[in-house]
């Protein structure tokens, strides 16, 4: 246990996927789908009993069956009464903090292949560490992680932004396919962000700003506008000189819409309102002439309605068992976000989504540019990964997009838009020389929308999955969240941090019932066994050290309880020591006397370049924890709240400094020696 393993550092994601999982084939061999019936998005055709090559990841031959000559010893896959299709494309949906926490009862990635969408468009992390999607994005491309292909922007650029400018410059310089502007910016923020990632070649994407309107956008050449309902707030009249903040903003424009909605116009086509007609034209001409395209995501508000009208039907669901945990039990209490915003404007929640597809509709008959997208992913969302795509597909065919139109959104238009984004498009229709994501379908999607749900099989980047392997992707294992940590203490050493969580929902007493935990690293199996963890009967955690820093590379973690396993991959990020924090500037001195029963805990910041978090851990002499502070960026001092410490008692204290504001998406810790106190 005394060798060091690992030289720099690692951040967690939670995968769940099940053993055995791995792509059936090998990618040298030539893979043939042979007696399919072939939708290659090309025209709105279908041509029976054809034949497709695959070698590695590209799509080498098509033809008809009997007329392709098949390599010897090629797998075959039989396509008889079956139909084959390209993969398809979520183009907006978010990566999340419990996509990395064992959040999800299965990996949202298994979510995405299960369903047949092999490409992934991220619009900015929700409250995730910088950079961890181009890590899986990376993975995924070398093969070492099953998963759609990731296109990914850094953090959502919210605003109010202090210097727009060098946040666009730092997220080109990490390499982010993409910028994500937000509605917040004001107008400076908007121009600053928008000449930056111009001089950079940098793709835009995201909200209108509210501060900024339809017009400002399109004369700032945004490239592409993040949802169709961002177009409502053009019906709206409101003050866009106003500087307010986040939560300001929304509360603001709902109160307005729910104000003036009594003079908005009814929706229905049978009657259409004339002055509204023609805005909705002026602005159909306007995105046509500017070839900005936009994303659908009517699946937002198709859940919000839900959320409001009818959350028992929501939580009952059949897709809704692969919603993260806690969710619906905060639906049900009421207190989901979307709930607590709408609170007394619920009445404009139908109306919104009601003019969203009006906007879809008349955005499609004037020939703009969309593409597939439902902002699936952020845990209080209450959207499935996969699933909810082909609901968005639904929608689309009934607000009168034909089945080949919708599919178009979700393969053809998310390629031309991903090379508008001076990236990879070659995906999206079946062709010699094409990427080989494919779809194998029982039953003819340009028929009927519903059958692009009736998977037998799909193919990721030449990665191919049977019906078997996709289900089994579907099966919840042990919830397990996995953490790899590099700590520098005290003594000025280094060692790394192991820690293993088994989720509420597992089955069996603890520790007992996990019989085994094994982890894999980059150098192949570790020799660390359960019996050498120490138990956190608190935390329902496994915890080990090992003296070093972690060696680059991924980290499989996978725990066994009888027939059940769970795992948890954990990727390399970046290698740093955190500086110690010096004592001499600690108030209170070690060893001191406090009166005060709302005591000032302060110390000195470590100055670096990349935000920290300090946490403050008071505990008990020769005893356990009686407060701590969550990981709060930069914070210098903190004051104990009364009735927390008792008169006549000794304690210690201590700061630790992290990388990660929550203990999954740490990656390298510090933390300085113990400081007592007494209180009179």
């Amino acid at each position: 246990m005394k060798k060091k393993w690992f030289s720099t550092i690692i951040i967690m994601l939670a995968l769940w996927v099940q053993p055995g999982l791995a792509a059936r084939g090998h990618a040298e061999k030539v893979t043939a789908f042979v007696h399919v019936n072939l939708v290659p998005m090309t025209a709105e055709r279908l041509l029976p009993d054809q034949t497709v090559l695959v070698k590695e990841a590209q799509i080498i031959a098509v033809g008809a069956s009997g007329e392709v000559a098949i390599p010897e010893n090629s797998v075959i896959i039989d396509g008889s009464n079956l139909y084959l299709m390209p993969g398809l494309a979520d183009m907006h949906i978010h990566t999340d903090t419990n996509w990395l926490n064992g959040g999800w009862p299965v990996s949202p990635f298994n979510l995405f292949l299960a369903n047949g969408v092999t490409t992934i468009r991220d619009f900015g992390p929700k409250g995730t560490p910088t950079g961890f999607a181009l890590h899986w994005r990376n993975e995924v491309k070398s093969g070492r992680l099953n998963g759609p292909t990731i296109y990914a922007a850094g953090p959502i650029l919210y605003g109010p932004a202090d210097n727009a400018a060098n946040i666009v410059r730092t997220q080109y310089q990490q390499g982010f396919d993409f910028v994500k502007l937000y509605s917040f910016l004001s107008q400076e923020e908007f121009q600053e962000a928008m000449a930056t990632a111009k001089a950079l070649n940098l793709y835009t994407a995201g909200h209108i700003p509210f501060a900024v309107g339809l017009d400002g956008v399109v004369a700032a050449g945004l490239n592409e506008i993040a949802h169709i309902e961002e177009l409502d707030f053009e019906f709206l009249d409101f003050d866009r000189s106003r500087r307010l903040g986040r939560n300001e903003w929304f509360r603001y424009i709902l109160k307005r819409a729910t104000d003036q909605m009594e003079r908005l116009p009814d929706l229905s086509e049978d009657d259409p309102n004339p002055d509204f007609q023609a805005h909705i034209e002026k602005i159909v001409r306007q995105l046509k002439a500017s070839k900005i395209p936009l994303c659908t995501t009517l699946a937002v508000g198709d859940v919000v309605l839900k959320k409001l009208f009818e959350p028992e039907g929501l939580a009952s669901a059949t897709t809704s068992r692969y919603l993260p945990f806690g969710f619906i039990e905060t639906l049900q209490q009421g207190k989901d976000g979307h709930q607590m915003i709408f609170r007394g404007y619920e009445d404009f929640a139908p109306y919104h989504y009601n003019l969203n597809q009006l906007l879809l509709r008349e955005l499609h008959r004037g020939g703009v540019t969309l593409v597939l997208g439902t902002d699936a992913g952020p845990a209080g969302m209450g959207l499935v990964p996969g699933y909810s795509l082909h609901d968005e597909l639904r929608f689309m065919v009934e607000n009168g997009l034909a089945p080949y139109e919708a599919l178009q959104l979700a393969t053809v238009h998310a390629a031309e838009v991903i090379n508008r984004m001076n990236r990879s498009g070659n995906f999206g229709t079946i062709e010699v020389g094409k990427k080989a994501d494919l779809v194998l379908v029982d039953g003819n999607p340009l028929d009927d929308i519903h059958n692009t749900r009736k998977i037998q099989g799909v193919m990721a980047s030449g990665r191919w999955f049977d019906k078997d392997a996709l289900e089994k992707m579907l099966i919840p294992g042990i919830p397990v969240t996995a953490a790899v940590k590099h700590v520098y203490d005290q003594h000025q050493t280094h060692y790394t941090s192991f820690d293993i969580v088994i989720g509420k929902t597992s089955s069996g007493r603890l520790p007992g019932s996990i019989e085994a935990i094994s982890i894999r690293g980059p150098a192949g199996k570790l020799p660390i066994q359960k019996d050498d963890f120490t138990y956190l009967p608190r935390l329902d955690a496994f915890w080990f050290k090992t003296p070093g820093k972690p060696q680059t590379g991924t980290y499989s973690i996978e725990v066994n309880s009888g027939d059940q396993k769970g795992s948890a991959t954990v990727i390399q990020a970046v290698v740093k020591t955190i500086p110690l924090p010096d004592v001499n500037y600690f108030k209170p001195k070690s060893g001191a006397t406090l009166q005060s029963e709302k005591p000032i805990f302060s110390w000195q910041r470590i100055k670096t370049e990349e935000p920290l978090y300090y946490r403050l851990e008071i505990n008990r002499i020769g005893g356990g924890r009686v407060y701590s502070t969550g990981r709060v960026r930069n914070m210098q001092s903190h004051t104990v709240p009364g009735g927390v410490l008792k008169a006549d008692r000794s304690y210690r204290w201590r700061i630790r400094i992290t990388d990660g504001d929550h203990w999954t998406t740490v990656q390298n810790s510090t933390r300085c020696a113990w400081q007592t106190f007494h209180v009179r």
